[in-house]
């Protein structure tokens, strides 16, 4: 479906395939519309792109759940970040043609990672 092909673009659009790699590579069938380039994406854009996606990859390399229960669940997540899917999509694209799009969620998706981190080990600033 168009959406797991999307959320598995996205998936590599950050250099985290390892779930998205199960799926179908991503075509584009949907219509063609502008990819935003990363002045127009706000910075709280990037950091709930890059939470959506990191849900999304945590998501995808869950083996318990099956293809159609993670597509709910990805949808989910990307809601939960407080994204549009069409908001979600279009920053994923962007991301693959705009390396500076592209770094600005690397960015935002490690500094989640470090505070995810932090949170899990007491003691630790």
């Amino acid at each position: 479906m168009k959406t797991v092909l999307t959320l598995a673009a996205a998936s590599l659009a950050m250099g985290g395939a390892a779930g998205a790699q199960e799926t179908a590579p991503a075509q584009q069938t949907a219509p063609a519309q502008a990819a935003p380039k990363s002045a127009d994406v706000s910075d709280d854009q990037v950091d709930r792109f890059a939470l959506a996606v990191l849900k999304v990859q945590q998501i995808a390399r869950d083996t318990a759940v099956d293809e159609q229960q993670k597509q709910a669940k990805m949808m989910a997540a990307v809601q939960e970040s407080g994204m549009a899917p069409q908001e979600f999509q279009a920053i994923a694209m962007g991301s693959q043609s705009d390396p500076e799009l592209k770094q600005r969620i690397q960015t935002a998706a490690e500094a989640h990672v470090k505070a995810a981190q932090g949170a899990a080990e007491p003691g630790r600033p």
